[in-house]
């Protein structure tokens, strides 16, 4: 509650300072904003997912938002978004901050912080009200993707008859701390970059999309002790092993096909990198809706398959207790990391109240692998990686 407090007097504070600033000028101000409300729970005491446990919870996805878009001229206009999330485990604050320069029809240049436009619904993730679910797939829209950079892009859009082609491309930075299965990650990327190309012809889109970071570098506070203990004991290169310090890159495939009546879609992603302890990530989903009047009924299957790279225990066992202490460590750490391979069937239903609010409901069958953590914060070593999550939403656009 007091989270939302404070959104209400960040929103009157930012409009109060935007008003004044326009006087005169309120044709070149635009204020808009969305909120959720969304309230969920699973039915197991044992794990909590996406933090989530056996008791009703409306503050793991609620928030709140309001962007104001001033336009200095035709072609030059800034955009801010406030945003206030109930997550512990989130920042709220600035989501966004930049400026966009349209020369012309077709061409549109970004510079400040910006959304990573990676998956389909990557831009518009916070914004419920803009896509079918109450939760996006988590195998492929998970929280520890780079969800936005400091930067620039460059998009071009072609008119080739009846085809529309989107073409983009982004350079820049990332740094955030971010919360993956529990675990608190320190990432920074000096360098972020991809691109994306976007066909739609009628009712078909087909979208690929890049994201590249030439060196990933990650600090584990849970880890870093015990990694500076190898060094101490003089195993430099098995520590190196366990550091995130390398290359990564994703690939995305997606395609959708939307009537007046029915939709499908779906996306594919392969997450690949140079870093020893981790492997390759396979992700897709696919999507079926039927829309009956107001209210659109879907079901989705979604599916995760990520590897891990086993570390060789380099440190020989018997030589003293101290060694086998940290060997034991070894062992321990290879466990360590995430292992987020989940399979999940969503049945859901959202309702177009009016023009600008929905309602949504969903269930959905988590079938994690044991031995997995499958997006999970297990609290009991016996749990079977499956459980059922229950989630109810209020989306609203203003």
């Amino acid at each position: 509650m007091t989270n939302f407090k404070l959104l209400i007097a960040l929103m009157a504070a930012a409009a109060m300072v935007l008003s004044s600033q326009a006087a005169g000028e309120t044709d070149k101000l635009e204020l808009s904003g969305f909120a959720r409300v969304v309230g969920g729970f699973v039915d197991t005491d044992k794990a909590t997912y996406e933090g989530y446990d056996d008791n009703v919870s409306f503050s793991e996805k609620s928030l709140i938002a309001v962007q104001a878009d001033y336009n200095f001229s035709s072609t030059l206009s800034a955009s801010v978004q406030l945003l206030l999330h109930t997550d512990e485990d989130r920042e709220s604050g600035v989501e966004w901050l930049y400026l966009t320069y349209t020369p012309t029809e077709e061409i549109q240049f970004n510079v400040g912080r910006l959304r990573t436009p990676f998956l389909k619904y990557s831009d518009v993730i916070d914004v419920g009200f803009a896509y079918p679910w109450v939760n996006a797939p988590q195998q492929l829209y998970s929280s520890y993707m780079f969800s936005q950079y400091e930067g620039a892009n460059a998009r071009y859009r072609a008119n080739l008859g009846d085809f529309i082609v989107d073409f983009e491309a982004y350079y820049g930075r990332y740094e955030d701390s971010l919360v993956s299965s529990g675990i608190d990650v320190e990432v920074e990327l000096n360098q972020l970059f991809g691109g994306v190309i976007e066909v739609n012809y009628g009712g078909l889109q087909l979208r690929t999309a890049t994201i590249n970071g030439p060196k990933v570098e990650t600090t584990i506070d849970e880890i870093a002790p015990f990694l500076q203990g190898l060094r101490a004991a003089g195993f430099e290169q098995l520590a190196e092993k366990f550091e995130i310090n390398d290359s990564a890159r994703a690939f995305l495939l997606g395609a959708s096909y939307d009537t007046l009546n029915w939709y499908m879609s779906g996306e594919w992603m392969k997450v690949s990198s140079d870093i020893d302890v981790l492997a390759n990530l396979e992700s897709f989903y696919i999507s079926y809706g039927y829309y009956y009047d107001s209210v659109l009924f879907h079901l989705t299957y979604a599916s995760s398959n990520q590897s891990l790279n086993t570390i060789e225990n380099t440190i020989p066992p018997g030589i003293s207790p101290e060694l086998d202490e940290l060997r034991f460590g070894v062992d321990i750490l290879n466990s360590f990391f995430p292992t987020d391979a989940l399979e999940t069937w969503t049945l859901g239903a959202r309702w177009d109240v009016k023009t600008n609010v929905a309602l949504k409901a969903e269930v959905s069958l988590l079938d994690g692998k044991q031995g997995k953590t499958s997006f999970f914060d297990i609290q009991d070593e016996t749990f079977d990686r499956n459980a059922m999550l229950y989630q109810l939403a209020l989306e609203w656009v203003f």
